[in-house]
């Protein structure tokens, strides 16, 4: 079985209103090893770079595999009093903005199970996605046969203020607009429940768990309008449940 979940991007143009670290593979079993090189080599065939091993998903997974061998009925992304992916992701100390799962049962060895994922679209999808990095692997044995979870994320760095600040007036600068003097109006309004501090010409607010690149709909504004200098104001998130998610909550006052 597959799934995929991608937590809310929540953006207002109105006011047009990064670490969980990829740590050491020396805990896995020689099966999940197994299943790492295999699903690497599957990426680098089809052009992608590799997933990184990642402890805290491989915590998640494990949780998960032994729900799979109790039930020993269907396969389930969640049972009944079990938490769900995303949960089970965050507590298990992962910071993702995007987080996934295969799950197989009744295995008879790794490549196996790999087959069975790489033949079935939402699996394959999944194992070739570019835009996930990291995986946590889980593989139990019950009765002779190998039951098997594979987590995967985008994994999200978790960064402080000042270098989130940085890292989007860098963008901004990409586009041409120069960091303003001081931030202290961003800053207020990023704290503010509604409106926004000083008088830009535009105030745009955005949440977001990936901050590698600006949204889109702000890129089509900044093609339609001349500016020259920003502040930008960053916070924790805003979006529901974001403790599940490393995400910030961004301002940017534009002159």
């Amino acid at each position: 079985m597959n799934r995929k979940i991608t937590p809310l991007f929540l953006l207002a143009l109105a006011s047009l209103l990064w670490t969980s670290p990829l740590l050491a593979q020396s805990d896995a079993s020689p099966a999940e090893q197994s299943l790492l090189q295999l699903a690497n080599q599957a990426r680098a065939a089809h052009g992608l770079p590799p997933l990184q091993w990642d402890t805290a998903l491989a915590h998640a997974a494990h949780a998960h595999v032994q729900w799979v061998v109790r039930a020993s009925g269907d396969l389930e992304h969640q049972y009944p009093g079990e938490p769900d992916l995303l949960t089970r992701g965050a507590h298990a100390g992962a910071r993702f903005s995007t987080i996934a799962e295969n799950i197989a049962g009744r295995g008879e060895t790794p490549a196996t199970i790999q087959q069975i994922w790489m033949t079935t679209p939402t699996h394959r999808a999944n194992l070739l996605d570019p835009n996930l990095n990291a995986v946590g692997i889980a593989v139990l044995e019950a009765n002779g046969l190998l039951y098997a979870v594979e987590d995967f994320a985008r994994n999200v760095p978790v960064q402080g203020r000042d270098a989130v600040e940085q890292h989007v007036a860098k963008l901004l600068q990409d586009q041409g607009i120069a960091p303003a003097a001081s931030n202290e109006d961003a800053r207020k309004t990023c704290d503010m429940p509604q409106g926004n501090a000083g008088t830009p010409k535009l105030a745009i607010q955005w949440d977001s768990a990936d901050l590698t690149q600006l949204p889109d709909p702000i890129l089509q504004q900044l093609a339609k309008t001349k500016y020259a200098s920003a502040q930008v104001g960053a916070c924790p998130g805003k979006q529901p449940n974001n403790q599940q998610f490393t995400t910030w909550h961004v301002v940017v006052l534009l002159y």
